[in-house]
């Protein structure tokens, strides 16, 4: 038998060029000195500043994201004609801490990016869920990524993951001292997006 695989999920990694250290130590300063929302004990905070990436500082950094932000799109084959930033903020993960299990809606490409080392952010493997009207537990098999429940990508300065806004994802929980600091993104398409009789257009402002 023949196992075709086939719409496969891609996300994306890459380092930032623009993010210098300079910039990165700015940009950490810029969080804790900014403030903070925390919605529950165990998770870490995130900055009440909900547009972070429109400060001067991240100028350049912006423009690297929404070029990569393109690329990723062209790698679905999506026909966009300009990506814009809609929305972006800092978060912050102290010892213990995590972020739970979560997705975005109302957005298209979702981001984020380390200004520092620290617990692993990971996809979940939620998929079969929408295939399969019956869910059985996955067997443990290492050399069948279909069986795999997560997929981790371990920070580090100025690296940078994209992927699909509705794409299951969160941070494990920390077990450093040191907190662990991330810039996260959502983006939408401008312009005509769509086919002829499903077509929305967005327009910049």
């Amino acid at each position: 038998m023949d196992i075709v695989d086939i719409f496969p999920v891609a996300v994306a990694v890459t380092e930032l060029q623009s993010l210098t250290p300079e910039v990165t130590a700015k940009a950490i300063e810029m969080i804790e000195l900014g403030d903070q929302i925390k919605d529950m004990d165990s998770d870490g905070s995130y900055t009440r500043e909900q547009q972070l990436l429109d400060k001067v500082l991240f100028r350049d950094v912006k423009s690297e994201i929404l070029s990569c932000c393109m690329e990723f799109a062209r790698a679905y084959s999506h026909l966009v004609d300009e990506i814009a930033i809609c929305n972006s903020w800092g978060n912050v993960i102290g010892q213990g801490q995590t972020i739970r299990f979560h997705k975005h809606i109302n957005s298209y490409i979702s981001g984020s990016f380390y200004l520092s080392e620290g617990s692993a952010f990971t996809f979940q493997n939620f998929q079969g869920e929408n295939l399969f009207s019956v869910q059985p537990a996955l067997a443990p098999d290492t050399d069948n990524y279909r069986s795999q429940e997560s997929f981790v990508i371990n920070p580090k300065p100025a690296r940078m993951v994209l992927f699909p806004s509705g794409l299951h994802h969160s941070v494990l929980q920390s077990q450093d001292a040191e907190k662990r600091y991330s810039i996260a993104f959502n983006t939408i398409p401008i312009g005509k997006i769509g086919t002829p009789t499903n077509l929305m257009e967005l327009k910049s402002v």
